[in-house]
């Protein structure tokens, strides 16, 4: 325990230099973005296509989720819950976009659904 009248951190007190974050780099646009350890990967896409959607990118691909990468190594997929963490040297966070689901970001699922039920019915 602190003897009165110190002020100090009964562990390492983080310095200007070393706060912890975390960079996700946005795949459409190149920009990083920063986000506090433990933010959920759904927060960080959100916020990443809100952020496009500012801008005034035309036509953008919108971010489905967040992986890690590592040359040589099976990328680690976030669940729009799951808390963004860094999982150490040559490892990097990147938005995935959702190529089959375009501009209005609707889902890939959506778009697949809705071609088998043409098909169903132009067969029927």
């Amino acid at each position: 325990m602190a003897e009165e009248g110190k002020d100090e951190c009964p562990v390492e007190c983080p310095t200007k230099q070393s706060l912890p974050f975390l960079e996700v780099t946005c795949k459409r646009s190149g920009k990083i973005r920063r986000f506090a350890y433990g933010t959920e990967a759904g927060f960080a896409v959100k916020f990443t296509n809100k952020k496009s959607e500012i801008d005034g990118d035309p036509g953008i691909l919108l971010a489905s989720y967040v992986e890690a990468v590592k040359e040589g190594e099976v990328p680690v997929i976030f669940g729009p819950n799951a808390p963004l963490v860094d999982y150490g040297p040559g490892w990097k966070l990147q938005t995935v976009l959702d190529e089959e689901g375009g501009a209005k970001g609707r889902s890939a699922t959506t778009r697949r659904v809705h071609f088998v039920e043409k098909v169903l019915l132009a067969t029927d």
